[in-house]
Order: structure tokens, then sequence, then C-alpha cells
């Protein structure tokens, strides 16, 4: 029996960007991740964050710069940064600047910058200025971006000997679909339906009055990759609001091949719904 939804027409695409663009849309998605993350609620996910540094400490043998790509308040970043030395130059980069205002606040660094970014067309120009080995860091995004281009737009930036340190929420079992579909409810839940309504309410062009709908569908770009989708659906058309891929890690490890990466190692949750990979960069 094949587990893939017989739905597969792709509906237009809300901005990501527009998820996060105001401090308002910032606070209820903080909201949402005190209220829902896995990171939060168990302790083993937060480990996961803390595991790769031993190895780090070896990489990392003289001064260094982090970049931290999408790091919102820089909650996970600050754990890794605990058992490593204090990095040379921090650069904090997120779609909401206030949010990587407050990373780069919290965060260590002996010379240290916040900047506002779009990961779907662009990376901060800073990082083409960096003489030192840096370590990239990419929590949370994957999920949401289309991630092969995302990966390789990195690629291309780092220098080689760089180091890429990302994360990936996954779907357990061997039916990526099957799997999204046990955890439908981690995402259709009152606090992320707020979030979500309040951006839809905020967006300009105005979307027609509409409800939003989550269900489980292909990926528009890769058939064979599970998304959990949060649709707004009107009498004239559904627009995809929210995304996020649940890949498996075979899926993962495929993206970090034809990235030009190097997989150095990976760190599993226990559960098989989140995973922590540290990649570098080839010549």
């Amino acid at each position: 029996m094949n587990s893939k939804p017989a739905h597969r027409r792709s509906s237009p695409e809300f901005p990501t960007s527009a998820l996060y663009s105001s401090p308002s849309l910032g606070r209820l998605w903080k909201k949402v991740h005190l209220a829902c993350s896995p990171f939060l609620r168990r302790p083993s996910v937060r480990r996961l964050y803390q595991k790769p540094a031993p190895q780090l400490l070896k990489l990392l043998r003289g001064p260094y710069s982090l970049i931290a790509l999408g790091c919102a308040d820089g909650t996970k970043e600050a754990l890794l940064l605990k058992k490593l030395p204090k990095p040379a130059y921090l650069l904090a980069a997120d779609t909401n600047l206030s949010l990587a205002r407050r990373a780069a606040r919290r965060l260590p660094g002996l010379k240290k910058a916040a900047c506002q970014i779009d990961l779907t067309t662009h990376l901060p120009s800073p990082i083409s200025h960096l003489r030192r080995l840096s370590l990239f860091t990419l929590y949370g995004v994957l999920p949401n971006l289309d991630p092969l281009p995302l990966l390789r737009r990195i690629a291309q930036r780092m220098s080689r000997g760089d180091l890429l340190l990302f994360s990936a929420n996954l779907a357990r079992g061997r039916s990526g679909f099957a799997g999204a579909r046990k955890i439908l409810h981690q995402y259709d839940n009152p606090p992320t339906r707020c979030w979500l309504e309040a951006a839809v309410k905020s967006y300009r062009p105005k979307l027609p009055t509409g409800r939003l709908q989550f269900s489980v569908h292909p990926d528009p770009r890769q058939e064979n990759l599970a998304r959990i989708e949060a649709r707004w659906i009107s009498p004239r058309k559904a627009v995809t609001v929210f995304s996020s891929r649940r890949p498996t890690t075979a899926q993962v490890e495929t993206w970090i091949r034809s990235a030009r990466l190097k997989r150095l190692s990976r760190f599993l949750d226990p559960r098989g719904e989140e995973a922590v990979w540290l990649t570098q960069r080839q010549g």
C-alpha cells in the first residue's frame, strides 16, 4: 500500500520571511517555541546541541568565527558555546532583526554583530571578508526552506576547511509520510494557529477570508520528501502559509553529498525525530 497522500497539487507559497518579519510575530513564534518545542520539553533533544563540542574542540585549535544563521534568540547556539572557547568574531543573522540582536547580546564573542537576512535569497555579506576558520550553525531552519539549494548556497560561501553544524527535524520509520502524520499534533495546536493567523492578517496583499488546515503533502520539489503544511483555505484559493519538511536520515545524507560537504558526525535523538550533523567544506 502506498503511504504517500493522494493529493499532490501544490498551492501558492507564503513567503517564509513574512512569518517572522515584525517584533510581534517574533514574540508569537517564541510562544510557540516555549509551548511546543521538543527542544524545551525533552532534555535528550537539548543534549544534541552540546554533543558536537568535544569534536569541535579538536578542530577549532585557534581563533575562529561563529556565523549563526537563522539563530532566532540564540538559545541553541548558547548551549554549544558553553563548551567551546569564545569566538573571535560572532555574527548573529536572522530574518527577525530584533531576535538577531538579542542573540548577539546573549552569545559570547570578542567582536559581535547582528544582521537581518532572508536565507531564501542571500547570505550576510560579512562572511566573505573573514580571514579565519569559520563555524557556521543552522539550527531549526532546514525544515522550513528548500533544503538542498540552501545547503549549496552556504557551502559555496564557506572556505575550505570551514565547518557547518546544522539540525534537521526527522520522520521516523521507513516512510517519511507515515512518520510525519504521527507528529502532526506537534504543529496543529492553538499557539501555532495563533502565530500563523497573525501572520496571515498582517500580510500584504491581504489574503481572502479563510481558515487554517494542517496536513501532510509531498514536497513540491522532491516528491519522496514528506512536508507538513498549514494551508490557508478560502473559497477562491489555498495558500501554503507554513511548511515543515520531515526527511529521513538517508535523505539528509544525500543533501550533504549533493552540496559537496563532508559528513564528520551525526548526533541522533533517541526517538529519531531530530538530529544534528557536523559537516565540513571540501576543496
